[in-house]
């Protein structure tokens, strides 16, 4: 019983108590187990490009960049900077179609978290 006690404080002393961001590299090496999962991802802010679709739609489309870059939407207007370091959440896809527009390895940016 003792024995079993120690292994499972072992265990949980072991585990992270909270994940913490991830970077595009660790999302762009392994897209498939994160496809549909809600993700924190920081990096570098570039390829800042606003959107307005037929149906008047406005998005932000940017990437969000380490060694490597993940696609990043955001609907409406964001207040971006090239070259900032920033945190979005969202879900990563890595196909979803927006309307008209189609993110396609990318993260659809949580509504006011910017």
């Amino acid at each position: 019983m003792i024995q079993r006690l120690a292994i499972a404080l072992l265990v949980f002393a072991s585990a992270p108590l909270a994940a913490g961001a991830m970077t595009p590299d660790q999302i762009a090496s392994a897209p498939r187990v994160y496809n549909g999962q809600h993700v924190d991802v920081t990096g570098r802010v570039t390829h800042v490009h606003p959107l307005h679709l037929r149906n008047g739609t406005t998005y932000v489309r940017f990437s969000v960049c380490a060694t490597r870059c993940i696609h990043a939407v955001v609907s409406g207007a964001a207040a971006l900077t090239e070259g900032e370091t920033i945190t979005v959440h969202g879900t990563y896809y890595g196909w979803k179609n927006l309307g008209t527009y189609t993110v396609r390895n990318g993260v659809e940016i949580d509504p006011g978290s910017l």
